[in-house]
This record gives C-alpha cells, structure tokens and sequence, in this order.
C-alpha cells in the first residue's frame, strides 16, 4: 500500500511538472497559440521558398514595394487582426478596409494574388492569404537590407473588411504623437515600439494624399504658404515641387534612401525632413525625441526591436484552427 502511495505521489508531482513546462513554454512563446514556424512543414514545405522568390521579382523590378509589402501587414493586422482582410474586394453591399480614407494608394493586393496563385497551384487550399502576408513583409525587408525575424504560421483567413473599421484603427498620416501612442496603446503596443515601427518609412514610396497637409494650409487658415512650421524650409520647397497643391496622386520617396532598409529615416526626422507629420511629430516630445536620437545613433538596437514589433504584431487577433478559412484568391471568400 505504501509502495502503491509513494508511486501514486510520484505520478502526481511528475505529471504536475510537465503541465507546469507546457504552461511556461506557452507562457513565454512569442507566438500566438495555434502558429508555429513549421505549420507548413509536411502540408506545404515550399511554401516559403515560393513566396520568396516572388518578393524577390517584385523588389527587383521596383524596390519601393518592400515598403508596400511592410504597409499591408500593418494594415491589415491592425484592423480585427491578421487575417488578410485588407485584401478583400468590395461587393455590392459592402465597401472593404481598401476603400478606406487611410488606406489610398495601397499597393500590393495584385502582386500577393500571384503569390497566392503559384501557392494554388503547388498546394491546393493549404496556405492562408494572412500567412502570405506575414511572410513577404519579412522576405521584403530583409532584401531591403533590414533585418530577419522567424514567422510563425497558421492563420486562417477571415471573411469581414470594413472600410470603416479601417479609418477607426489606423493612424492617419496628421496624427499628433498622443494619438499615436493612444492609437498604439489599444493594440498594447508600447509609446517605443510605436517609435520603432514608425521605422518602416525608411523604405518606399508614398502619394502626397498624405504630405499636403504637412506643405500648404497647416493652420486651416485657407494659406497656400502655410507650411508646417517645424519643417525644414529648403526641405518643404522641394516637396511641394512634387506634390503641387491639390495633387493627391503624384508619388515620391518616403526617405533619402527609400530603397534600403536602414536608419536613415531617425535621422531625417531629426534634420526636420520627416514626410508626415507622423514623422515630425516624433520630436515633439521629449520620449520621442530621445527614441529618435537613439534609433539615429544605433542601427542595429533599431533593428532588433523593429524585428520583435514585427512579430508582435504578426500575433494580433489571429484566427487558428477551425476559425475562418483559406482563401482560394485573396481578394473574394470562398
């Protein structure tokens, strides 16, 4: 009977213990629950090679869209999560997040359809729209010369898009810096890694739907010469160049060096050469400042912590398991 006892505390404190382990593994993983890095490992394993090798043709044709690919992770994940709504058309009794005011000009969506159509093609219904999305964001800054970050797998797509749920979680390009950190905070992400994020204008392109009001009636005061008084002037001279009043389509480079990933953007921001006036605004407050100065100072303390936002924010609302579905083309439901 005592043996029957001691074996029966033994069995107890063992398996207690590995419910324990399984708890502070689960604890400490940096991923949401149902992704993993080798979700595609037997269902797909060229998943990941196919996508890079797409991202690899579009950045060889045009280098700006590593910042296109960066956008629409972002927009995506940032309105219900990332479940590839962004890409979603419109229909007849819904206008999509891609409508949206702050979605204008958003490239991309055609480039990930023919990603996902050589995905089709190697395996049928396997890979998610969502997990397109995640895996080219990286590809794409890392061709760019930025940094690399593991990807976790397994998201499932999602069947809303709302173009108003798209201008109610995303930043506008005017926002001050307390609605950004506000805009930040909802999504638990800290008034840093805001800062750090904001990053990812170092590469790309823009339209200047989002830099006229940084270059003409700043005030609201109905002035054409009303600039953004805490930017450079010579700066402001050469942007309105390419962005004449009223223009909302013309395109220019986000940052000095728009091609390459790198921290040329803190440092910009800190010559008062910031594109929005989400940029600018960094300085503004003396949290931001310190950030930005640090950031312009040391590359890679920037790039370690924009791969960690990156990975947090690839974990927002996921939908796992028999949750949503796998799209067949990105832009419809099944």
């Amino acid at each position: 009977m005592a043996s029957a006892r001691a074996y029966s505390t033994s069995w107890l404190l063992f398996t207690s213990s590995i419910v324990l382990f399984a708890t502070l593994c689960a604890a400490i993983s940096p991923y949401a629950p149902g992704l993993s890095e080798n979700y595609y490992a037997k269902s797909c394993p060229q998943a990941a090679e196919i996508i890079e090798q797409y991202v690899t043709k579009y950045l060889k044709k045009d280098s700006t869209f590593a910042g296109a690919f960066n956008r629409l992770q972002f927009h995506d994940c940032w309105v219900g999560g990332c479940d590839g709504s962004v890409l979603l058309n419109s229909t007849a009794t819904n206008s999509a997040e891609r409508e949206a005011h702050v979605n204008f000009g958003l490239r991309g969506i055609k480039e990930v359809d023919e990603i996902k159509a050589a995905l089709e093609y190697a395996c049928p219904g396997v890979v998610s729209c969502a997990d397109i999305l995640i895996i080219a964001a990286r590809d794409a800054t890392v061709k760019a010369g930025g940094p690399w970050w593991p990807v976790a797998l397994g998201r499932k797509d999602g069947s809303e898009s709302v173009d108003l749920l798209a201008d109610a979680n995303l930043p506008f390009p005017v926002f001050p810096f307390p609605l950004l950190v506000q805009n930040f905070a909802r999504k638990n992400f800290s008034a840093r890694e805001m800062v750090v994020l904001s990053g990812a204008h170092t590469i790309g392109q823009t339209h200047c739907n989002g830099v006229l009001p940084h270059l003409y009636n700043f005030t609201g005061g109905n002035n054409a010469t009303d600039i953004d008084p805490a930017m450079n002037k010579g700066f402001a001279t050469f942007l309105k160049k390419l962005c004449p009043q009223g223009n909302r389509t013309n395109t220019l480079f986000i940052d000095s060096t728009a091609g390459k990933f790198d921290n040329a953007y803190y440092k910009n921001v800190l010559a008062n050469k910031g594109i929005f006036i989400t940029d600018s605004t960094l300085i503004t407050n003396s949290l931001g400042k310190k950030l930005v100065t640090s950031f312009a100072k040391a590359k890679s303390t920037f790039f370690e912590e924009f791969a960690a936002g990156m990975v947090k924010m690839g974990n927002l609302g996921v939908l796992t398991g028999s949750q949503g579905e796998i799209r067949k083309k990105c832009q419809f439901v099944n």
